[in-house]
């Protein structure tokens, strides 16, 4: 089994699957999270490379541990929720010309003995190569692999809960790091039957002045399989003189709600 780093962006997510400039293909949105009372769920599939294309979704599973790191599995995450069973697309395959873009629609079909908890894949749309694109202008054939790329899918089912907190928050200066970035580290600690699914954004609150963000990770999401997720926030700066330092972990899931702040005075 092979481990893959999921960037933030797809993002993730779950998100690592190549780049969209490699790929030529993107997934809006980048994560999908279905309610307990949900019964379905959409993505849109654009095609951005320069000639028409097959596209097919497929299911795989993803397993991460404390840093961020993704492992793919052979089977799916629970015994009591195998997502080929469970979930359908429409349509499963389809073509795209240059520019194209395609709705694929989610239903599903929850077995009446699901136990409550929160059940997770990742949607990946692969771009199948096409038989002319294997050929090279002296008539040989190449080995050309089908490219795609993932989000993750959280499916929540009766009662779930979720808590989570911002813990010991580190600077590290600039020089320090090999990139001359300075950059903060921390814990996010989970409890609950059911992921922490936001982002981390730090700001500087400069006496006398307006906040201003220094540092943001997007699909900052600490799954059901780990209680505790280390963070390495890269920071535009780092902040001098007399000031609070904020750091915001709010929730991706239900907008505009905030599941933890930490000040640190500077």
């Amino acid at each position: 089994m092979k481990k893959i780093f999921f960037s933030l962006i797809i993002l993730a997510l779950c998100f690592i699957v190549p780049s969209i400039s490699q790929a030529r293909i993107d997934i809006t949105p980048q994560k999908i999270v279905i309610e307990p009372r949900g019964r379905s769920g959409e993505f849109t599939i654009l095609n951005l490379h320069d000639i028409k294309g097959t596209f097919r979704i497929e299911l795989i599973h993803f397993e991460q541990d404390e840093n961020g790191v993704y492992k793919e599995l052979a089977e799916p995450l629970s015994p009591d929720f195998d997502p080929q069973k469970i979930v359908r697309f429409s349509p499963r395959q389809f073509s795209l010309e240059p520019g194209g873009r395609q709705k694929v629609r989610m239903s599903l079909r929850k077995p009446a003995d699901l136990p409550e908890g929160e059940y997770r894949f990742h949607a990946k749309a692969i771009r199948l190569v096409q038989d002319d694109e294997r050929k090279n202008t002296d008539g040989t054939v190449s080995v050309v692999a089908n490219i795609g790329v993932a989000i993750p899918v959280v499916i929540r089912h009766g009662q779930v809960i979720s808590k989570a907190k911002i813990s010991s928050p580190q600077f590290v200066p600039a020089s320090q790091k090999e990139n001359k970035q300075p950059e903060l580290q921390l814990d996010i600690l989970r409890e609950g039957n059911a992921s922490a699914i936001g982002r981390l954004e730090v700001f500087w609150q400069a006496q006398g002045e307006k906040n201003k963000k220094i540092g943001l990770v997007s699909n900052a999401n600490v799954f059901t399989e780990i209680n505790t997720r280390h963070f390495k926030i890269p920071l535009g700066e780092m902040p001098t003189g007399n000031g609070n330092i904020l750091i915001r972990y709010s929730d991706e899931v239900n907008k505009g709600k905030i599941i933890d702040e930490v000040t640190i005075k500077r």
